[in-house]
């Protein structure tokens, strides 16, 4: 019965952590990673509420700190979005981290100029990495800084952003 029941939790946690899912402001951000990723036939990525807690404290001290945009530099991969004027939403965080395929050489796999014109889509792709966590803040001026962490990270010097098909 004991070994039962441990089988029956184990199973539970599993599939609660298997159905995590984007809080109602975040709806579509895994969606439109996936979107960007299926272009290239790499797999798609799965919410992480941990990777989105990360995200959000980072989100917090970024917005504490008077929306001063930096990265972490902490154990996941990031991304950082920042809009004025309007509200942003998920998609418009992640096409503006895709536009940046325009400096991406994918056939040779290298930026196109220095690593910083492409860096964040060729985090958006990279093919080892499973699950995204994202969070936004609002800035005292009204200004948005939506943050995205990544696990595992990209963006490793001297490794391709995925395998070409």
């Amino acid at each position: 019965m004991r070994k039962t029941l441990c089988l029956i939790f184990a199973f539970f946690l599993f599939h609660a952590v298997a159905m995590a899912q984007e809080p109602a402001n975040m709806k579509g951000m895994t969606e439109r990673h996936n979107f960007w990723r299926a272009k290239l036939g790499i797999a798609p990525l799965t919410w992480s509420n941990e990777l989105a807690q990360y995200a959000q404290n980072w989100a917090n001290k970024l917005a504490a700190k008077g929306c001063k945009l930096e990265h972490s530099g902490g154990k996941y991969g990031e991304n950082i979005y920042w809009c004025s004027g309007m509200a942003g939403t998920p998609q418009q965080a992640v096409d503006s981290w895709a536009s940046e395929r325009r400096f991406y050489d994918h056939d040779k796999q290298i930026c196109r100029g220095t690593w910083d014109k492409c860096g964040h889509y060729t985090q958006l792709i990279w093919e080892n990495t499973t699950q995204v966590g994202c969070a936004k803040v609002i800035c005292e001026s009204g200004a948005e800084i939506w943050v995205c962490s990544y696990s595992p990270a990209g963006n490793w010097q001297g490794q391709k952003p995925y395998k070409k098909k």
